[in-house]
């Protein structure tokens, strides 16, 4: 993944007003009313920081996960909230994550799954499960078509998602498939919902 974290980078302040020029209402339209009212976010692969700096206005506390130093960067200087708490940190391991020792409320993962090589993919899902609090939720929107430049981006499926959720115990549900907002006709969306079921144990 590296060639494509240097991509972030290197093409940041572009990538990034990119980002900005949708409004997280008009990306993430199909679950706002799911978004927690208090609590713990964790943002993987933030980017230019559009999502967390809403969340962050909602009263949430937010981690904010991006290896992308540029883009981290210009996220960090655009926006100093003390609700948001950047990290240098990448699926799989999530290492600097893991050692926070937390659980999350919600996990969102917008346009980065297709980054995931399939070969790591089962044990990203499991690290991010073991990551939801009971009753945690986890939004990941799937993008589908080949990537336009050298961003490595591979195939992904909302079927794989759901035997992965099968597997940790997860609930999985089918929220919407659209084009893109940006207006690309080899680009395609759909958004996929994870929740962890609350046995009452609080385990």
């Amino acid at each position: 993944m590296d060639d494509t974290i240097h991509y972030y980078t290197r093409n940041a302040e572009t990538l990034a007003e990119q980002y900005d020029s949708l409004d997280f209402e008009q990306v993430h339209r199909d679950w706002l009313d799911l978004i927690p009212t208090e609590g713990l976010v964790l943002d993987v692969g933030a980017g230019s920081g559009r999502d967390a700096r809403y969340l962050a206005a909602r009263g949430l506390t937010v981690y904010a996960v991006e290896p992308a130093d540029g883009i981290r960067e210009r996220a960090q200087q655009y926006n100093s909230s003390p609700s948001i708490h950047w990290i240098n940190d990448s699926l799989p391991e999530l290492t600097h994550v893991q050692r926070h020792a937390t659980k999350f409320d919600l996990i969102l993962l917008s346009a980065v799954w297709m980054h995931v090589a399939p070969s790591s993919r089962q044990r990203a899902f499991r690290k991010l499960s073991s990551l939801l609090k009971p009753n945690g939720k986890m939004v990941v929107s799937l993008r589908h078509g080949a990537s336009p430049d050298s961003r490595t981006m591979h195939p992904v499926s909302a079927n794989e998602l759901k035997q992965y959720a099968q597997q940790q115990g997860l609930s999985f549900r089918l929220l919407n498939a659209r084009d893109d907002q940006l207006g690309r006709q080899d680009v395609a969306w759909e958004t996929v919902l994870l929740t962890l079921p609350d046995d009452g144990t609080g385990a």
